[in-house]
């Protein structure tokens, strides 16, 4: 039987794949037997670099032990050198990328380089460079780093040139003394146009969730969620106009910000659809395993007078001089829309959670789920993410020959679908759905102003993360994109097969929930603020989760 050659694209993408993997040193390499799952796998692999012996155990310190500010701290008092720190953030992302696929770009030399300039730096100058200084960030492929390619995952992408220049938010970083080591994972079109919340690509492959491998570790930002979960790196940028950043917090069990839109600057990425898009911009901002991290990369960025390097960033200091410290909250509780019913255990926290905040002292208001409803923000934001008549995200797949990926496919008929359900075909009038988006602004800043909230409490998804290509629409993280409001997500829980037994199956044959399926995938939920409202997010969102914690 003869075997049929691999296409042109095949090939392509096999070779720049090759490039990539061979940037890992081979000291940095797993043993057989840890490679022990695949995409069907129900296995975690959170252990692993623990257990692996490529990490020396001070290195597995440095790399679970600290937060962002904890471990800037630890390097600018000399108790950590950044090249100690470096070389084991560079081993447990390599880690990472062979349990997961998280990364696309490799820059270990270029980072340990940088780890050795910035130590120098030290001794010779006696103070670091900055608030990041010798700190290991990750950064999403679609940002620019010089001399480094961003494809995208598309295979067309493959013959550009690496980026001449620095994308606005990497010459910051750098400036504030971070070293740049990887670039993560991201679905083929990444969020726009044609969209889904699955990282998969015919380059770099599926990103698998370090906690059940057989669960989606979401998208856009599915790398970045995985690498940090994961350890890869102490602070992880990712951008989000849908759910990009959130969706992958929350399939990972870490915490994800999506900023106000300008706060954080976005320009000189590559982009992965048309430029100039009408509708509502995206937002960059910061994944981690601690809350506070997210501030430490908000207010440094922002200190750091972003305005001057990305015309587009907004000229607003970060202050939270003005933001009231509540001992006790305010607290909106926004419940599933039922068009978007949520499963067992996504409901079961969103209750605790709510209890939990009752019990602590805090007031929550029930808020009507059908007015404002999520539903109408969500085909408001699809409405918008189809404007461009061209589709030209469609046209990069299509000009290199690869195929749509299959979650690709699943979730365009998913868009078409929802929008023919809103009256309105791709491209319609600009001015009718920006007058329908303004009264919505309106209306849902009406009650925050009316029930004097500070935050609403809500779910970040109908789902845990789910079985792969199954994720589907986006309604509780797109319609606070088309607020553009600042959202960010808190892991609460886990899932519990002997708890969360429904079986959603016996009325929908097709349904991807299982119990079992599910059993140990992180929880969460959302909270939100109303636009630029970002310092007062982060604040009430620490109180939220120091108690649940406590």
């Amino acid at each position: 039987m003869s075997i049929s050659a691999p296409e042109p694209w095949q090939e392509k993408a096999t070779i720049k794949r090759a490039q990539v993997d061979a940037r890992i040193p081979k000291a940095f390499i797993l043993r057989e037997e840890f490679l022990i799952g695949t995409e069907s796998s129900p296995e975690s692999v959170l252990d692993i670099p623990a257990k692996c012996g490529i990490l020396s155990p001070e290195e597995i310190a440095i790399t679970e032990n600290y937060t962002a500010i904890s471990l800037a701290v630890a390097l600018a008092t000399g108790k950590l050198s950044a090249l100690d720190v470096a070389t084991a953030f560079c081993k447990r992302a390599a880690i990472a990328q062979q349990l997961t696929s998280c990364l696309t770009e490799i820059m270990f030399d270029q980072a340990l380089e940088r780890a050795r300039f910035l130590d120098e730096y030290m001794e010779n100058e006696g103070h670091p460079i900055g608030p990041f200084h010798g700190l290991p960030i990750s950064i999403k492929d679609s940002f620019n780093v010089a001399g480094v390619q961003s494809t995208l995952g598309y295979v067309s992408f493959i013959d550009h040139a690496p980026a001449d220049k620095n994308s606005p938010l990497v010459d910051i970083l750098l400036s504030l003394g971070a070293v740049l080591h990887v670039k993560t994972n991201i679905p083929q079109t990444l969020m726009v146009t044609i969209r889904t919340a699955d990282s998969d690509n015919h380059i770099f492959g599926r990103v698998l969730n370090p906690h059940r491998l057989c669960l989606s570790a979401g998208g856009s930002s599915g790398g970045e969620g995985a690498c940090v979960s994961m350890r890869g790196s102490i602070l992880g940028i990712g951008t989000d106009i849908g759910g990009s950043i959130r969706i992958p917090a929350l399939c990972n069990g870490i915490y994800g910000f999506k900023p106000s839109s300008d706060r954080i600057p976005y320009s000189g990425q590559t982009s992965a659809g048309r430029l100039g898009s009408p509708g509502f911009p995206a937002a960059a901002g910061p994944l981690a395993n601690s809350l506070v991290d997210l501030e430490l990369l908000m207010k440094s960025v922002i200190d750091a007078r972003p305005w001057d390097l990305d015309a587009q960033a907004l000229a607003v200091p970060w202050n939270t001089t003005g933001v009231e410290k509540n001992s006790k909250l305010r607290v909106g509780l926004l419940k599933e829309d039922s068009k978007w019913p949520a499963w067992p255990p996504v409901r079961r926290a969103l209750d605790s959670a709510a209890r939990k905040l009752a019990d602590a002292g805090h007031e929550v208001i029930e808020l009507d789920s059908k007015n404002p409803s999520l539903d109408e923000g969500l085909i408001i934001a699809y409405e918008s993410y189809a404007l461009d008549p061209t589709q030209q995200a469609g046209q990069f797949i299509a000009v290199s020959g690869e195929p749509m990926t299959e979650s690709l496919k699943r979730t365009l008929v998913g868009s078409q679908a929802l929008l023919m359900r809103g009256g309105n075909a791709p491209g319609s009038d600009v001015f009718d759905l920006n007058v329908r988006k303004r009264d919505y602004q309106r209306r849902w800043n009406e009650v925050f102003v009316n029930l004097n909230i500070d935050v609403v409490l809500c779910l970040g998804a109908q789902t845990t993360a789910p079985p792969h290509d199954t994720f589907g629409m986006v309604p509780y993280t797109a319609a606070w994109n088309a607020l553009e409001f600042p959202a960010v997500i808190v892991p609460f829980m886990k899932a519990d097969e002997t708890i969360d037994t429904e079986d959603l199956a016996t009325q929908d044959p097709e349904h991807p929930y299982s119990a079992e399926k599910v059993h140990g995938a992180p929880l969460a939920v959302q909270i939100v603020a109303r636009r630029y409202h970002d310092e007062k997010l982060l604040e009430a969102s620490q109180a939220i989760d120091a108690c649940f914690r406590a």
